[in-house]
């Protein structure tokens, strides 16, 4: 399969799941956040419940980090679809500000500079993980090419 259509699966995919995310009402996200926490035994189903401290700051980060490793998986999709670290970036800040936009309209939620932020910097270090990879495989091609001699 070639790398383009590569990128396109994983980018239409990646934002359709984050689209999706973003469509939920602040309560219910609130209560996937719980949930997602339980389930990985970060909190307890009194934490919460009781909206504990440890909850708030384990919700804030879980959510953080689902943003982040998102918009990661969209810069390797991006980047497999243009080739170019440059238009890589510029499109994930775009799309990470259009999400944002868009939760502004979704009740119970709102747009966050600093998720921006967070999502182009998934996006710049998935891009910059798959042009890496991209530059090492060319290097041991080389390498191998020099080693039949």
């Amino acid at each position: 399969m070639k790398r383009q259509t590569v990128g396109k699966i994983i980018l239409i995919s990646i934002f359709f799941i984050t689209f999706w995310f973003s469509s939920k009402p602040g309560n219910e996200s609130a209560n996937q956040s719980g949930r997602t926490l339980i389930v990985l035994r970060l909190v307890t189903k009194e934490d919460v419940a009781l909206k504990t401290k440890k909850y708030l700051i384990m919700s804030k980060r879980i959510r953080k980090t689902a943003h982040f490793s998102l918009y990661f998986l969209g810069g390797v999709g991006i980047f497999l679809i243009t080739g170019s670290l440059k238009k890589s970036i510029f499109i994930v800040f775009i799309l990470g500000g259009l999400d944002e936009l868009h939760q502004y309209f979704v009740p119970g939620r709102g747009a966050q500079v600093r998720d921006v932020f967070i999502d182009s910097l998934g996006g710049i270090l998935g891009a910059s993980t798959t042009k890496f990879s991209f530059t090492l495989h060319r290097l041991n091609k080389k390498i191998k090419i020099y080693n039949k001699f």
